[in-house]
């Protein structure tokens, strides 16, 4: 298994877990050339990290660092492991590298959002992220 920070030519091997992503969590299809721009923008924003097994993309963090009025922080935009691989760990270990590249950058602060129905919440929870502020939102 290898952890890596991808790069701009990584679009072919992104593609299919982006795919798979998007169909377990929202069950629409997006197009290539909208996976590519979302990529390239947290490229450029960011990172995305990497973990292959035999050559293939297993899963993967975006994130980016952000700076508002008060404070610098990290920005955990995406973590997704495909089913087959998943509670062996692989998504703690692209957080701690994301860490890695955060306190290498001298920011010490690190978010998530995650919706109140989400299971995943349990996982960031023993990552260590605690619930610090409630976000409303207005739809219409």
């Amino acid at each position: 298994m290898k952890i890596r920070f991808a790069k701009k030519d990584d679009i072919d091997l992104f593609i299919p877990i982006k795919q798979e992503f998007t169909k377990e969590y929202s069950g629409s299809k997006k197009s290539e050339s909208f996976i590519a721009k979302e990529f390239e923008d947290y490229i450029k924003k960011g990172v995305v990290i990497f973990v292959i097994l035999n050559s293939k993309l297993i899963g993967y963090l975006a994130g980016t660092a952000e700076e508002d009025l008060y404070e610098r922080f990290g920005y955990i935009g995406e973590v997704f492991v495909s089913k087959e691989f998943r509670n062996k760990g692989i998504a703690t270990k692209l957080k701690d590298k994301f860490i890695e590249f955060l306190k290498s950058k001298k920011i010490t602060l690190c978010r998530i959002d995650v919706s109140p129905d989400n299971l995943a919440q349990e996982a960031y929870k023993k990552w260590g992220f605690k619930i610090d502020k409630y976000r409303m939102s207005l739809r219409f």
